[in-house]
């Protein structure tokens, strides 16, 4: 009778553990429901600005950036070369890419820095995808930034503004940030300094925007 009333309880704490995880799990991703919730695409323009430390590394300005748009993954990294700087990376899509009814039957996942898809039967061609998605290295600028990119869940729709750079390493090597829609594979994600995140939904009265 002692090991049943033992056995018991090893499952109820079993299940109490998965239940949290579950829990812990969901409340990191949000459905907000049919239809086109950001329609524009990101604006972005030239800027000349001096290249300038961040930590050991050197950020240098290509362009300013304006994005609203769905995160349809988000993914953090901690032992690659660009975890120091970028410890945080989001899948976002804009138009088309952040209606539910368009996203129900795609699958997205992130891994490596890059974004990956599988369209699986969405009535959506993958060159419509690249041009209305991209997978962005977020370099926070201060700690209220960083924590709002964390505490953002998945599939909420967010609006960063900031300046999109080349990062430069002690080592003299450099990972160039994109500057266009088009490019695919290996350097084709933008790194995007935020200067300010806000999130638009769900509770947009209950959003911070956190900012320099």
């Amino acid at each position: 009778m002692r090991r049943f009333r033992q056995l018991q309880a090893w499952r109820r704490h079993v299940f109490t553990v998965l239940l949290v995880a579950i829990i812990s799990a969901c409340s990191d991703t949000v459905v907000l429901g049919d239809g086109v919730l950001a329609p524009e695409v990101p604006r972005q323009w030239a800027i000349d600005a001096p290249a300038f430390p961040m930590g050991e590394f050197r950020l240098a300005p290509r362009a300013g950036y304006d994005i609203t748009a769905k995160v349809l993954s988000k993914r953090q990294y901690r032992w690659d070369d660009l975890a120091a700087v970028a410890p945080w990376d989001f899948a976002l899509g804009w138009g088309p890419l952040s209606d539910e009814a368009v996203l129900r039957p795609i699958k997205v996942a992130q891994g490596d820095r890059f974004m990956f898809w599988h369209l699986y039967d969405a009535p959506i061609n993958i060159d419509f995808v690249n041009l209305s998605s991209a997978n962005i290295h977020l370099i926070p600028a201060n700690d209220s930034v960083l924590r709002q990119i964390s505490e953002t869940p998945q599939g909420a729709i967010v609006h960063l503004t900031g300046e999109l750079v080349d990062v430069h390493f002690p080592d003299n090597r450099v990972i160039p940030s994109s500057l266009t829609r088009r490019d695919r594979g290996p350097g084709a994600c933008e790194i995007l300094l935020v200067q300010t995140i806000t999130v638009r939904q769900p509770d947009p009265e209950k959003s911070i925007t956190a900012a320099l």
